[in-house]
């Protein structure tokens, strides 16, 4: 039992992945208008901040150095919000993440597993964060707005996620066709 119990371990360490944290209050852009709303990056800017980590650690460029402040410029010039900040999901295509749908707790395991990027949301669906890895029923992740690194499969209401198509990127940003 206990060399079952160390695989597990080993495994759910193994698929860690190390994303680039932002915080959406960063002064940086804390102040920038979201999409078209009065909202700011500070007060609603955590999907837009999890997304730029995601894209940052491929090294996915927006305008620069993917940040919260240069991804929130480039969804507002390429169709990425609707109705003033909503987040349209499939934006992101043209940079090379391609997105898959939603998934229950339980498949959002098995999908980061399978080399998928996971956006959670939690807080009763007002909040999202970026999965960095799981153990169990608990989630690890880079928390754009608060100190938490982790939320148990309860907190969780449901998950986006994100297939990487390198090809995709490559064709649109390097070779400009």
């Amino acid at each position: 039992m206990n060399k079952i119990i160390a695989i597990l371990f080993v495994l759910s360490i193994a698929n860690a992945r190390s994303y680039t944290l932002y915080k959406q209050c960063d002064s940086a852009w804390a102040n920038d208008q979201l999409g078209t709303s009065a909202d700011t990056i500070c007060k609603a800017g955590c999907l837009v901040s999890s997304i730029a980590m995601m894209l940052h650690t491929y090294g996915v460029v927006t305008d620069g150095t993917t940040t919260p402040k240069t991804m929130n410029t480039w969804l507002k010039k390429h169709g990425g919000y609707v109705s003033g900040d909503l987040f349209v999901w499939a934006s992101i295509e043209p940079l090379g993440f391609i997105f898959q749908g939603w998934c229950t707790t339980t498949q959002a395991t098995y999908k980061f597993d399978a080399g998928y990027h996971v956006i959670l949301n939690v807080n009763n669906g007002h909040h999202y964060v970026l999965m960095t890895s799981y153990s169990g029923s608990t989630f690890n992740v880079n928390d754009p707005g608060y100190s938490k690194t982790s939320y148990s499969a309860s907190e969780v209401k449901e998950a986006a996620f994100y297939l990487r198509n390198k090809a995709i990127y490559f064709k649109n940003h390097v070779l400009n066709i």
